[in-house]
This record gives C-alpha cells, sequence and structure tokens, in this order.
C-alpha cells in the first residue's frame, strides 16, 4: 500500500516524503559504519565547487562499507517496488525464428553515496539527475510509464532543514520539457518546496524532477543523507559498481541484492559472462539455478 501511495504522489510531483521509515537504531549502525570514511575524507575538490561544494564530503561505493546500508537502504522493499513500477521495462514481439518473445528487464542499481554537508556550504544548482542518461522528455500534461531512467531514495540521517540546506525541489517539473530551464529561487521561490526531515524520514524522487542542496546557513550542524538511484536494467550504472565495491564484500549480500547492483543479467542477453549470470561466477560454490536470458 505505501509504495502504491509513494508511485501516485510521484506520478503527480516528481517527489514522496515517506515519515519514519528507519529505526534510529538502523540509523545508528549505518553511521557507525561510514562514520570512519568520512572522518578520513578530505573536503571535495574546490574545481568542483559548482556541483560539490568544498565543504561537503561524499563517500561512494557504499555496499561493501556498510552492510547495513547495503541491506537496509539499497536493498529497501519499499523502494524496490516502486522502482518496478517506473524502471521496469517489457519488450514484446522480439522474434527468434517463428517465435515471438518476451523479456522483461528489471532495474539495478545506479549509485550509492553519503553526503556530509558542513555549516558554511553554498546552494547547489538546481539540476536533474537524469541528465546523465540524455533523458530527453518531452512535455505533458500528466505522467506515463516509459518516460522515466532513473529513481532516487534519500534517507536523513540526521535532520534536514531549510536551515541546513535541505534539498530544494520543483514540484511537478518532471512533466515539463527537457529543454525547459529550472526557475530562479529568487524571483519565483513560490515554485519550490523542500525536503525538511527528521532522522529516519525517507525522500522519494523521480530523476526528472529539478532540484539542488540549499546551503547550510548553521553555524554548527552536519546534514547528514543515505542515499541510493537505481536505474533502467539495460542502461549503464552510473557508479561503475564492479570497480566502486570489493568484490568478498559482495559475495556476503544476499543474491537478490547482488543482481540488483549489476551482477545479474539484464533480459534479453545484457551483462552475462561467458554465456552465465555473473552471479554464478562470483559465487561458484552457490546453487543460483541456469541463466534465463529471455
Amino acid at each position: 500500500l505505501l509504495a502504491n501511495i509513494s508511485a501516485v504522489s510521484l506520478k503527480v510531483s516528481g517527489g514522496c516524503i515517506v515519515r519514519g521509515m528507519y529505526r534510529q537504531q538502523t540509523l545508528d549502525s549505518i553511521e557507525d559504519e561510514i562514520r570512519p570514511y568520512i572522518e578520513a575524507t578530505r573536503n571535495a575538490d574546490s574545481k568542483c565547487e559548482d556541483f560539490v561544494p568544498s565543504s561537503t564530503k561524499m563517500i561512494t561505493g557504499l555496499l561493501s562499507k556498510s552492510r547495513t546500508y547495503a541491506l537496509s537502504v539499497a536493498n529497501n522493499k519499499i523502494w524496490h517496488r516502486v522502482c518496478e513500477h517506473f524502471l521496469k521495462s517489457k519488450l514484446s514481439n522480439s522474434w527468434y525464428g517463428d517465435e515471438a518473445r518476451t523479456s522483461v528487464s528489471l532495474p539495478q542499481l545506479s549509485t550509492t553515496v553519503a553526503f556530509s554537508v558542513g555549516p558554511g556550504t553554498k546552494a547547489q544548482g538546481l539540476h536533474r539527475d537524469d541528465d546523465i542518461y540524455h533523458t530527453q522528455h518531452l512535455a505533458s500534461a500528466k505522467h506515463h510509464l516509459g518516460r522515466d531512467t532513473m529513481l532516487c531514495l534519500f534517507v536523513a540521517g540526521k535532520k534536514c532543514t531549510k536551515q541546513n540546506g535541505a534539498t530544494r525541489i520543483v514540484p511537478g517539473s518532471h512533466l515539463w520539457d527537457f529543454t525547459s530551464p529550472p526557475p530562479s529561487y529568487e524571483t519565483s521561490p513560490e515554485k519550490f518546496s523542500r525536503a525538511e526531515m527528521s532522522p529516519g524520514d525517507a525522500f522519494l524522487m523521480l530523476g526528472g524532477v529539478y532540484h539542488g542542496a540549499g546551503s547550510n546557513i548553521t553555524r554548527d550542524e552536519e546534514r547528514l543523507v543515505y542515499a541510493a538511484c537505481a536505474t533502467r536494467g539495460y542502461l549503464r550504472q552510473e557508479q561503475n559498481q564492479y570497480l566502486a565495491n570489493g568484490l568478498n564484500k559482495i559475495r556476503e549480500l544476499p543474491l537478490a541484492l547482488q543482481r540488483f547492483a549489476g551482477f545479474g543479467a539484464s533480459k534479453p542477453y545484457m551483462g552475462w559472462v561467458d554465456m552465465e549470470e555473473p552471479v554464478k561466477i562470483m559465487n561458484p560454490e552457490v546453487e543460483v539455478g541456469e541463466p534465463e536470458f529471455w
């Protein structure tokens, strides 16, 4: 039911906040596992200041850095169901000789990242995440399935407020033409909303929504967010999961999550190794069944 409600909200506004999705115990576990990487990471390179401010720390490759993150965020069942609604692809009438076949490609993980946003961080420029896929959606009065290439999940590790830079979003902009520029917050503040969240809340967002992190004008507050983005199974992942993660850590994850992370095959015949699913090569001692490429 929650996944269905979220899907309806996403179709209308492009974003949806789910209150209280995570317990504090889970958040504490994720932070315990990721905090050492945050502390060991220098601030972002100033040459990327326009997109990732130098007072922000980004930790990537989280599947092998935090098992709790992998199992509770990247493997979030509600998010997966919403992803399937928007990003599952069905190919019908794929002919092999005189046989018409149907293949279903399931979504896959695209990006994993933790954001530690420090005081003094300036606002990020408004952008659409699905630009990386050259997504050229046309203006539409209402949403229709097939136009999306990305769906993201943002989990508040700490409170996200207007003061510490909660993400600014432009509801409904996922229905605009891909050539339409973002509005100005200074001249049209009424077009904006904020993803203000308490710890444990989650924000789901379609990749076509104009958004950008706000300014952290506090003196001592860190905005801590754990994010995961998914894309269609036949598109390239934004983050190279095969090099971003330690493979021994990936092998410790459930097979379904390994497949979602990109170590499965997308039907038909996408991503195989020696005509086998990568998970079988990764886990030779585990019975994963015969490969299904159609």
